[in-house]
């Protein structure tokens, strides 16, 4: 069996042709066919709202939601250059497999749209929680097999065991050249025509400036409810956060509606702290809200009477050490029996109010535990070096598993 791969940035495209592997930037190319081919484009986006049997609007939601910066019309050049990249590639050559890392970028939409078309089995790859990789066949996060699930009577054994305990494996060294060199071109090219829409704002927490918040203090006791916080503009918030759509209303919504005698703690995502909107620190400020992100996440977990997540992958630690979890969006680990779902916000007060006497039903989370690390999840994580999941992957990939 062989492989192709396409990359998005320079950096993968480098990387893979250094080593004398099939090799395609995948992104410049289609920008450079949606530029060659612009006249033609813009007559059927001016025309039309389909081509090739494909809704060309339903694919770039994510990248149109990072900035205003990106118009529109670009993003649709892109989508139509894409669409007939992948089309001429699966009409010259059906691959067993799509194999898409992650499943939300306007690239990896389009490509899992006509790959479905044609009978092209799709497979999903993306970082899952305990040093793991999820692997599935119907996509990752919100989108994942195990949410179609409703009992968990799973009594496969993973023939690579996986705990929930967080593993010091060594991490890939990766060099410094190849993400070094996105980063040049995305400084010298990204406010400009000559960069693919689809990779435009992609990096925010690149340079996104570190602002002050309260002074950081350690304030735990039972009735504390941890907040956990996540990067504002990832998949997560934009395709499956339906209730909020940024981390102030969030925390605004939650501190007006907690109940009386809790106190709220907010822990930022380590990526992101200091550097969320203002907005969200001026709230802060003028309530007293406390933010702590130096006490170890396991402590702070255990220190709480419940833990709030948007769809954070802290959710899934605090539900396996058998916290309540109250759960904003969409997530993989959302069922009922193992955490409080909120599906209108206009409940949010009595679903915190339940929350408070929640009894985690062990037994449910364990069968959930069970179902989810032998079905979707992959022992080793994708920085891992040397790697596994990639051997287990390939193995079943194979065998047609």
């Amino acid at each position: 069996m062989s492989l192709k791969v396409f990359s998005l940035y320079f950096s993968g495209f480098l990387y893979t042709l250094l080593r004398f592997k099939y090799s395609n930037w995948i992104s410049v190319k289609a920008w450079y066919l949606a530029q060659r081919k612009k006249q033609l484009y813009t007559s059927i986006i001016n025309s039309q709202n389909s081509y090739k049997n494909l809704n060309f609007n339903d694919y770039y939601a994510f990248h149109a939601a990072l900035t205003k910066n990106i118009s529109t019309k670009s993003l649709q050049l892109q989508t139509l250059a894409y669409i007939d990249i992948f089309d001429e590639i699966f009409a010259n050559e059906t691959p067993d497999y799509l194999i898409s890392i992650g499943d939300s970028r306007l690239c990896m939409e389009i490509a899992i749209a006509l790959a479905k078309t044609k009978k092209i089995k799709v497979r999903y790859i993306e970082q899952g929680p305990f040093n793991t990789t999820f692997f599935d066949d119907k996509g990752v996060n919100a989108n994942i097999s195990i949410r179609e699930k409703d009992n968990y009577q799973s009594t496969k054994i993973n023939e690579h065991p996986i705990s929930d305990d967080k593993a010091s494996n060594k991490i890939y060294s990766r060099s410094p050249i190849y993400r070094g060199i996105d980063m040049v071109l995305m400084t010298l090219f990204e406010n400009t025509a000559f960069y693919p829409p689809d990779l435009k704002y992609t990096d925010l927490n690149s340079y996104r400036p570190k602002r002050s918040h309260p002074k950081i203090q350690h304030f735990y006791h039972e009735q504390m409810a941890l907040l956990i916080l996540q990067v504002p503009l990832d998949v997560n918030m934009i395709y499956h956060s339906p209730n909020y759509k940024s981390h102030t209303e969030i925390v605004e919504s939650i501190y007006s509606n907690l109940p009386k005698n809790l106190k709220l703690v907010v822990r930022e995502h380590p990526l992101y702290t200091n550097k969320y909107e203002d907005s969200l620190y001026d709230y802060i400020n003028q309530n007293a809200i406390l933010i702590d992100n130096s006490t170890p996440l396991d402590l702070a977990i255990d220190s709480a009477m419940m833990v709030i997540v948007n769809n954070s992958t802290v959710g899934i630690e605090a539900i396996l050490k058998y916290k309540t979890v109250v759960v904003l969006g969409d997530a993989f680990y959302d069922n009922p029996a193992v955490c409080i779902k909120l599906e209108n916000k206009k409940e949010l007060s009595i679903i915190l109010e339940k929350a408070i006497e929640n009894e985690p039903n062990k037994a449910k989370i364990d069968a959930f535990k069970q179902e989810l690390f032998n079905s979707v999840l992959l022992k080793g994580a994708i920085t891992d070096n040397p790697l596994q999941s990639s051997i287990t992957i390939a193995n079943k990939l194979l065998t047609n598993e």
